[in-house]
């Protein structure tokens, strides 16, 4: 039985999204200027007594959040709306980010953790999918990787900036960053108001167990090159992810002073952005497999370059797996929103999140224990090889499934939403 998509309830006319585009730059924004983020690693460390294995475990709990609610949330945003699914998770980040600031020991940091990840788990799929349907609703949807590229280039500005500002903060009070953190979410709080729900049909709570089957099945087994868009930005993404919670200690290490930590992130942060920015323009009309061996070569050659390195000069190695970050994710994300239907489409979005935080809560605990054991660099080694050995089978499946290069035109899944 192929996928078909649950009875849905007729739209009504209401106000017009047109702002939610540019709303949803400053929603990134708000998200995304991350205090914290540069000084999080040395501060779990220095300041709560964390061993690397111990963050890794930490941001586990975060996984684990995501994980259990990452789905359910994307499936019932579709049915109860993208824009009250952005107002709860905002509001859970105001009281995630005060949690922190203050939090001496195990408990209040996973609880923090908790809090952050069940509040990412409502964005995961909503701020996709409203902008899809805002753009769809206007006649725009082919502008979907422009826009993508410009609300991630706005978050990883933001990201950037404010990791300038984040080791002053931290010397000056270590709460500092995390309530500057709260303060801004609970202003994403008030742009997620002013958000308009686009008119859409909207699929209802009948037969959810079925529905939810016929989802995953139609991921799994039905939509190949659905299925090959999802482990392509499984794999890109999770090669990105992981040198986030290692690359601070890896520059401590490499001779780079604490006060410096703050603009290596926000580079960082900022060649994310420009490359998202241009994504389009580069890579928009390319065949999906030269994307993926392109972002493959960038992988190994960044992980192989900050093994290899032993001078402070190897963190610049770090920049290509950002660079490879920006170029990837505005492209995957417009073809796995051409290849899922709409009335679903935070579910879709959710299902693939759920499957990248899965994979994490295996790899993240792995990678720690081993820095904690044999140290940055051969462990850099090893994630260049699994990594380029993974990134070769993604190409082999794109080229299978895909073989194109572009997604095709709707089938039974698009057709039923």
């Amino acid at each position: 039985m192929r996928y078909v998509s649950g009875p849905a309830e007729t739209p009504v006319e209401g106000p017009s999204p047109a702002r939610n585009p540019w709303l949803l730059c400053g929603l990134r924004a708000a998200q995304m200027a991350l205090f914290p983020m540069a000084i999080l690693t040395v501060f779990l460390q220095r300041e709560v007594g964390f061993s690397v294995t111990e963050i890794m475990l930490l941001q586990g709990v975060f996984g684990l959040a995501m994980v259990l609610f990452e789905f359910p949330s994307g499936y019932l945003a579709d049915r109860i709306g993208y824009r009250r699914c952005l107002i709860a998770a905002f509001g859970l980040w105001v009281v995630g980010w005060s949690v922190y600031g203050f939090a001496g020991g195990w408990l209040g940091v996973a609880t923090a953790e908790l809090l952050l990840g069940i509040g990412m788990a409502l964005v995961s799929g909503c701020d996709v999918a409203l902008l899809y349907e805002s753009l769809l609703v206007r006649g725009e949807a082919d502008d979907y990787a422009k826009w993508a590229g410009r609300v991630t280039f706005c978050g990883q500005i933001a990201e950037g900036s404010a990791a300038l500002g984040a080791g002053l903060m931290f010397a000056w009070a270590r709460w500092l960053p995390f309530v500057a953190e709260a303060a801004l979410a609970f202003f994403g709080l008030l742009l997620a108001l002013a958000l308009v729900e686009p008119q859409r049909e909207r699929p209802s709570f009948e037969d959810n167990l079925g529905q939810i089957r016929a989802m995953v099945r139609h991921v799994a087994i039905e939509s190949p090159p659905l299925r090959a868009v999802v482990v392509a930005a499984t794999v890109l993404g999770m090669a990105s992810f992981i040198p986030v919670w290692t690359i601070q200690l890896y520059a401590v290490d490499a001779g780079v002073d604490a006060q410096w930590l703050g603009p290596v992130w926000a580079i960082a942060n900022f060649s994310v952005a420009f490359a998202a920015l241009a994504s389009h323009r580069l890579l928009g009309s390319r065949p999906l497999a030269l994307v993926v061996g392109l972002c493959t070569a960038l992988i190994v050659a960044g992980f192989c370059g900050l093994g290899l390195s032993t001078t402070i000069w190897g963190v610049g190695f770090y920049y290509a797996l950002t660079v490879m970050r920006g170029l990837q994710r505005p492209v995957l994300s417009q073809r796995e929103q051409q290849l899922v239907p709409s009335r679903d489409r935070a579910g879709f979005v959710s299902l693939r999140s759920m499957l990248f935080r899965v994979v994490f809560l295996v790899v993240g605990p792995l990678v720690g224990w081993g820095v904690d054991r044999w140290g940055q660099h051969p462990v850099m080694l090893a994630l260049a090889l699994g990594f380029g050995l993974a990134g070769l089978a993604t190409l082999v499946l794109v080229t299978r499934s895909l073989p194109a290069g572009r997604p095709p035109g709707p089938g039974p899944a698009q057709a039923a939403g």
